[in-house]
């Protein structure tokens, strides 16, 4: 009898996975996992019934994507793969393709989370990693018919790793993580960008990782109120800023992107290089395919 209810208290206490953020602005806020925009990819397959897997994927400029070939699960985690066209082949200018999984349901409040382990280029020298863009973001669709002065657009990048971005005289290294905001609003009748560089104090943060993230896996998070977006990495606040605009239905998102040198930055999108010809891209070639791998992806509301 002792054993038994021994077992009983243990099946009552034992938590289920997912069941809360790692770390939230409130303590004592209760949450429910939104069950529709999550996945812990337990299954032998990816669930396209929850993500698109060919139609309305985000438009690019310096890739394709192809979940056929690169988006598929692996020892519980999905795994989004960057691979060369074969024999450097041009499809439409671009000589790369990828994996992404895009939720059909959508986000506006809040919390999201994410296991994450980045992308391995592993070229000799100081540059493993450099090329791609592990990213765990939430964007919406465009909406070109708003009146002045309201949102067109806007994105929330829980995390964006591997830039190695160039800002205010600091070259970042694999170690650093960005976590930004990104918007279109409707001016004089036009679409105007709001990038997080132009405009920092209200949409950049940068952040230093306590270790290489192409190698381990660290948690994402971010929570999103009508009020204010806050950040999270392992458990740990590391930055925040007012919502003003970022009210549209957004999707939740991972994927993996290129980056220099296998593209350039040029009108708000980023151009395909020829690695073949571009010396530095044929050098980071070597690295490649390469691969991201998501452990969970979990989305809670508050109840």
């Amino acid at each position: 009898m002792n054993k038994l209810i021994a077992l009983l208290v243990l099946v009552v206490f034992v938590p289920v996975h997912g069941q809360v953020p790692v770390k939230t602005s409130n303590p004592s806020d209760s949450w429910q996992l939104v069950k529709s925009l999550s996945d812990e990819f337990d299954g032998a397959k990816l669930d396209w019934g929850k993500w698109y897997k060919e139609d309305k994927l985000p438009n690019t400029t310096g890739w394709k994507w192809n979940n056929n070939a690169n988006a598929k699960i692996e020892n519980g985690v999905a795994a989004l793969t960057m691979q060369h066209n074969a024999d450097n082949e041009s499809d439409d200018g671009t000589y790369f393709k990828s994996g992404i999984l895009k939720s059909k349901a959508t986000f506006t409040t809040g919390y999201v989370e994410a296991r994450i382990k980045g992308a391995a280029i592993a070229v000799s020298g100081p540059k493993n990693g450099y090329g791609v863009c592990p990213s765990f973001w939430l964007y919406s669709d465009f909406d070109r018919d708003v009146a002045d002065g309201e949102v067109i657009y806007c994105e929330i990048d829980v995390v964006e790793l591997q830039q190695f971005d160039w800002h205010k005289g600091h070259q970042d290294d694999i170690m650093d993580s960005d976590h930004n905001l990104h918007l279109v609003k409707k001016e004089n009748g036009k679409g105007v960008w709001y990038r997080p560089k132009k405009y920092p104090e209200a949409q950049l943060n940068k952040f230093r990782l306590s270790d290489d993230p192409s190698k381990n896996y660290h948690i994402y998070g971010c929570e999103v109120n009508e009020k204010e977006i806050i950040w999270y990495v392992d458990g740990e606040k590391i930055g925040s800023k007012p919502n003003t605009y970022w009210y549209r239905p957004m999707h939740v998102t991972a994927s993996l992107g290129l980056r220099r040198p296998f593209v350039k930055f040029s009108n708000n999108a980023n151009r395909a290089v020829n690695p073949l010809v571009d010396e530095e891209a044929k050098k980071q070639l070597k690295g490649m395919p390469t691969t991201m791998y998501v452990d969970y992806i979990r989305v809670w509301k508050k109840k």
